[in-house]
């Protein structure tokens, strides 16, 4: 599909004028400037930036054929809303959903903070129709949308939004860490942690790193794929970074540096932090910087002699520690999915998932997946069932 530039009739708050551009694009390097534009001075999160989305399209998005299309909302020639999105087809209905959504997090979309205080659900329904007609999609499917986003309900939970299977887990960290700590963990809870990373720093060479070099980062990386690798042979639990497109995606998420055509970004998506003991690294984790927010997108734990000491539990407070003393950092944002380690440091809150369908064949695809989503959300939030998808995943693992 080629660039078009389509006008949305009709005004709105916060337009400034009567007719909006909407331009739709495949080509991700054709919106490149504005695109960082909108990541710099507006809303949004690392998982809808550029780099991060050439990333994935450079490696598992050209493995798996994906069909990018952004769609970008221009008010008074200026950019308002960028919206990646990926085109497929599922049993003969034309689908879009966020571009490399199973290997990002939440879904939120780069705004510019006035337009997105004040547009309005006639606004972003006209949008959305016109990309499903520019498209001749039947479908939009908007997962893991945060139902609360930057002070208002979000524009992207529309108004036959479920709740996704898993909440986001987030938290303050204004306090000092003493304060954090005590907020949220019991006195033993403490004093065992505490103990943990004791016994670490007294095993020798004791050090907590953010890779910098292309050296240390290789060896961070190399070590975090490792190591969940292992774990995912014991526990049974799937590796989603296992297969080679995976790990491209991971080299260039953390190893890709400033293009000439993005004048507004500087660094790579991610950052690897490490904690390393005797002189091997035993945990490792992913993290974004999104303005005032830290995005922990993933961790990993070596499974050896130090396990019993918890180096991956004592790496989190770490971090904890680092950014309630970093006066630009308000939140941690751990990610989807509930972990124990998740609810010891933030707290859950509500994600929704959304679809919007132009066609028949689009309603259809909307009733099958509402259905699905309503299956996880009771399997994940029984402990009967969730135990026993567990319990398989182990069985699995051990061949049994």
């Amino acid at each position: 599909m080629s660039a078009a530039a389509i006008d949305i009739s009709g005004t709105h708050p916060g337009s400034g004028s009567g007719k909006d551009d909407l331009q739709l694009t495949e080509h991700l390097e054709e919106l490149a400037s504005e695109w960082t534009q909108l990541e710099s001075a507006g809303i949004g999160n690392p998982y809808h930036g550029f780099l991060w989305c050439k990333a994935f399209q450079d490696t598992l998005g050209t493995a798996e054929r994906s069909q990018p299309l952004i769609a970008l909302l221009r008010s008074a020639g200026r950019p308002v809303l960028l919206l990646p999105f990926s085109l497929f087809t599922h049993n003969g209905i034309k689908v879009l959903a966020f571009l490399g959504a199973r290997f990002g997090n939440q879904n939120t979309g780069l705004w510019d903070k006035a337009f997105y205080e004040a547009v309005g659900p006639e606004t972003l329904r006209s949008v959305l129709d016109r990309v499903c007609q520019e498209s001749s999609a039947d479908c939009i499917d908007l997962q893991n949308v945060p139902c609360h986003w930057n002070g208002r309900a979000h524009p992207l939970v529309l108004d036959n939004a479920q709740l996704s299977p898993n909440p986001l887990y987030r938290g303050s960290v204004t306090d000092t860490f003493e304060d954090v700590f005590k907020a949220l963990h019991s006195k033993s809870a403490r004093k065992n942690l505490t103990r943990k990373q004791r016994q670490l720093q007294e095993a020798g060479n004791y050090e907590i790193r953010i890779c910098q070099q292309p050296a240390e980062i290789e060896a961070g990386l190399e070590a975090f794929l490792q190591q969940r690798e292992a774990r995912a042979q014991i526990t049974g639990i799937p590796n989603a970074f296992s297969g080679p497109e995976a790990r491209a995606f991971l080299r260039q998420a953390t190893q890709s540096t400033a293009l000439p055509v993005t004048p507004n970004t500087t660094s790579a998506p991610l950052k690897i932090w490490t904690l390393s003991v005797s002189g091997q690294i035993r945990a490792t984790y992913l993290c974004g910087q999104d303005k005032g927010t830290l995005h922990a997108y993933s961790n990993s734990v070596a499974h050896d002699e130090f396990l019993k000491n918890s180096p991956g539990l004592v790496l989190i407070r770490e971090i904890v520690e680092k950014i309630c003393a970093d006066p630009d950092t308000k939140t941690l944002d751990l990610g989807i999915g509930e972990e124990r380690y998740k609810t010891s440091w933030t707290r859950p809150e509500p994600m929704c998932d959304s679809r919007h369908s132009r066609t028949a064949k689009g309603k259809i695809y909307s009733a099958v997946q509402t259905a699905k989503t309503r299956l996880k959300s009771r399997i994940r939030n029984s402990d009967r069932l969730w135990a026993m998808v567990k319990n398989l995943r182990k069985m699995r693992a051990s061949g049994n």
